[in-house]
């Protein structure tokens, strides 16, 4: 008579469980990116957590308009450093200063967006030049510059003689594809006409004043 086995018969097909194995790799992979998370998870919490008042415009505010209390609200953001914007403690200081860019609602409001005078102020005109740059102080001009926009003589008898404008700059454009520069030119409305003509004409050349004082 036979001796039956004490173990219980394996069924048939059925395969014995792989020892479990874990890579190393994969261990190091797996901790990596749960630091990943970790930190990502913390920057975003430290971003929201660090949220500032800041105005923002509260309706369209055109160009040149007085800036009222209503045409600002506060809100609460995480702005980055880069951005530039205004306290909400600073409202006060604002209203009255008038827009210099159209202000849209619902944008963030920059301290370049409002300022104290208007460009062109009351019997003032912006009159743009378009210059060579040979007709340029080689150190160039800047924004608030004291200038002559002086004739150039155009070589014409029949001409009436041309006239210098006293002017203040208002802004220089890049050079276009030709070289030339724009460059905006405050003067007393009177004289507006008279200059713009000149310039359509290229005659006009820049003298830059002293900027002392």
């Amino acid at each position: 008579m036979l001796l039956q086995r004490l173990s219980p018969t394996k069924e048939k097909g059925q395969m014995r469980p792989l020892p479990s194995r874990r890579s190393p790799m994969m261990l190091v992979v797996g901790v990596a990116l749960t630091a990943l998370g970790a930190l990502v998870a913390w920057q975003v919490y430290g971003f929201a957590s660090q949220r500032v008042p800041v105005l923002v415009v509260a309706r369209d505010v055109p160009i040149g308009q007085q800036i009222q209390a209503q045409d600002l609200r506060t809100v609460a953001l995480g702005v980055d450093t880069t951005v530039q914007s205004v306290d909400a403690a600073g409202k006060s200081a604002l209203i009255g200063r008038r827009a210099a860019v159209d202000l849209k609602a619902g944008s963030l409001l920059s301290p370049a967006h409002v300022t104290e005078t208007l460009v062109p102020a009351p019997g003032e005109v912006v009159v743009p030049v378009a210059l060579k740059p040979s007709r340029l102080p080689a150190r160039g001009i800047q924004p608030g510059d004291r200038v002559v926009a002086t004739a150039v003589s155009s070589g014409d008898a029949g001409r009436g003689p041309a006239q210098d404008h006293q002017a203040r700059v208002d802004r220089v454009g890049q050079p276009d594809a030709d070289g030339l520069v724009v460059v905006d030119l405050i003067v007393p409305a009177a004289a507006g006409p008279a200059l713009a003509r000149q310039a359509a004409e290229g005659l006009v050349a820049i003298v830059l004043q002293s900027r002392a004082g």
